[in-house]
Parts: structure tokens; sequence; C-alpha cells
């Protein structure tokens, strides 16, 4: 899975069958390993009875961390046609892919050292587990060999696990699943994005409309 858009449904079934689920991303001398964050089994019972403005609710109660799709602002779709090389992340250093490969194990066995496993907070202390801490991201850079740990919370917009998309893959399985993949424009309308988006645009004009009016002075 070397693309974007095929790491959304494992996200997906992974935060709503409450499994451990860990990313690595590659760049051509950077890469990403994280962990990605896991709704509470009983918030997920809940999902059945609660309207969409409980869901925005309890995405904001319960906080969590976030996953690979929680600071995007529009859904997954085709990211490799009519692009170079280059631009799929196909080409790395040579040593990339056995360094996040590598992190990714470490992080696993830290995580099962956690008595709160897949729930465990991002720490950073060395005296969390017997292993030592349990990052939420490890970002890594060749260019300077530096590794950076860094925590994001859950983003109530997300196209791949917020409550809204775990409520409707829960209530319609599959047929959900087809529609999204078909149709990235659903998700966005689904989760809110396209509202964001909205309003986005919208800032950007006031901007524009502003620095218009200082020309002026």
């Amino acid at each position: 899975m070397d693309s974007r858009e095929t790491r959304w449904l494992p996200t997906l079934i992974g935060n709503y069958k409450n499994k451990i689920v860990i990313n690595s991303a590659l760049g051509f001398e950077s890469y990403l390993v994280m962990r990605h964050g896991n709704v509470k089994p009983e918030v997920l019972k809940s999902l059945q009875s609660n309207t969409d403005d409980d869901d925005d609710d309890d995405d904001e109660k319960n906080e969590r961390l976030g996953c690979y799709f929680c600071n995007d602002v529009v859904a997954p779709s085709d990211s490799t046609t009519d692009r170079t090389l280059d631009q799929m992340c196909t080409v790395t250093r040579p040593g990339v892919a056995l360094m996040a490969g590598s992190l990714a194990v470490e992080l696993l066995v830290s995580i099962l050292q956690h008595k709160e496993r897949q729930f465990a907070p991002s720490t950073n202390s060395g005296f969390d587990t017997t292993l030592g801490c349990v990052p939420h991201q490890i970002r890594g850079f060749l260019h300077n060999f530096e590794n950076v740990k860094l925590t994001s919370k859950n983003y109530k917009y997300c196209s791949a696990c917020s409550l809204k998309v775990l409520k409707e893959y829960s209530e319609n399985g599959w047929e959900f699943v087809k529609l999204a993949l078909n149709n990235s424009k659903y998700l966005e309308d689904l989760t809110g994005l396209t509202e964001v988006q909205r309003q986005a645009e919208e800032a950007s004009d006031l901007i524009d409309i502003i620095d218009s009016d200082e020309e002026f002075e």
C-alpha cells in the first residue's frame, strides 16, 4: 500500500475493530512512522443511537490520537494518475524503507508492553513501559540524520476515523465503502470537510479583499 488512498480502508476497519494500526510513509529522504488512535469500545457501541450532533460532541469529548488522515482537509482520492515517479514517493534513498520498517516493529513492541495497549497516550518519557516511551509519530530526516517525536489529536472531520465515518460503516458496511471509493466528494460531504473547505475559501477571499483595500490607502 504505497499510495495515500490505499491506506484509507485499513485505517477505517482497524479503528472499527479496535486493532493496532501502525503506518509507515516514505519520502525521498524522509519517513513517517505512526500509530493510529483508537475509539474506545463504549463509544463505538453508542454510535447507533447517536445523532450527527452527538457524534461531533463525542469526537471532541473523547480525544484520542489522530490517524494518518487527521491532518487532511480533503478526502483521499487518486494520487497516482498522471504523476511522475518522484511525486508518487517511489524514489527513496536506499535505507529509508528499512529504517521506517524497523521503527514500526519497535513501536509495535512498545505498544504491547503498555498496560493500555492501543489506547495508550503518546508519551516521550523513558519510563512509561519496560522498553521506554510510546510515541505517537516518529518523523525521520536523512538530510541531517534526525528523528523527531510528534503528537497530534484526532480531527472530528477526519475522512477515516471520525465517528460519522465509523457510524456510517457500522450501519451500511460495504455499501458505504463502495460509495466512498467511487466518489471522494461523498466522504467530504458526510464528514463536514466540504463545509470546512467552503469556510477556508471565504476566509481567503476576505484576506484578498483586505489586502486590496490597503493598497488604495
